[in-house]
């Protein structure tokens, strides 16, 4: 998860920044320019939101060992203490990768939507040229509308097994 919030996500969100420069540069030469950028710069607001959430999230998570070694012989909170603090700071870490997961498969679905939305021909290309183009719009299409669908049930899974509560 580590390689996809704080490697693939940087990189993605820095894809969608270069592409809606490209669009924003030549808008004219896309059948929708305009839709493709504002989806784009979502998906990357979405890429840089997970890596924040990854980022904030490593600071909750620690393991035993790591409070032997911040608090040592002196002053250490009695064990029944230091396990509720790791027990909470373990919820927030699971709350926060949550959060990063959920943020990180939306982009890829907006990065997908932006895609599709900047394959599509305009409406006086060649014809040839035209069908490829739309052959490349309804294949980068299905594939995000594959993954919204993989996307969806695994959040309704993940809500009925906590109860339908957040």
């Amino acid at each position: 998860m580590q390689n996809a919030h704080f490697v693939a996500a940087p990189l993605l969100a820095g894809a969608a920044i270069g592409v809606s420069g490209v669009i924003a540069a030549d808008s004219e030469k896309f059948r929708w320019g305009g839709p493709s950028i504002v989806v784009l710069a979502l998906s990357s607001v979405l890429f840089i939101s997970c890596m924040q959430s990854s980022f904030n999230a490593a600071a909750y998570l620690f393991t035993p060992a790591d409070l032997d070694a911040w608090y040592g012989d002196s002053d250490r909170p009695d064990v029944e203490r230091l396990m509720q603090i790791q027990w909470n700071d373990f919820q927030v870490w699971r709350r926060l990768t949550r959060k990063a997961v959920d943020r990180y498969n939306l982009g890829v679905i907006s990065l997908g939507v932006g895609a599709a939305f900047t394959l599509a021909p305009k409406g006086n290309s060649p014809p040839v040229d035209a069908g490829f183009r739309w052959a490349a719009c309804s294949i980068v299409g299905l594939a995000t509308v594959c993954e919204m669908v993989k996307y969806g049930i695994a959040h309704v899974q993940r809500r009925s097994n906590r109860g339908g509560t957040r």
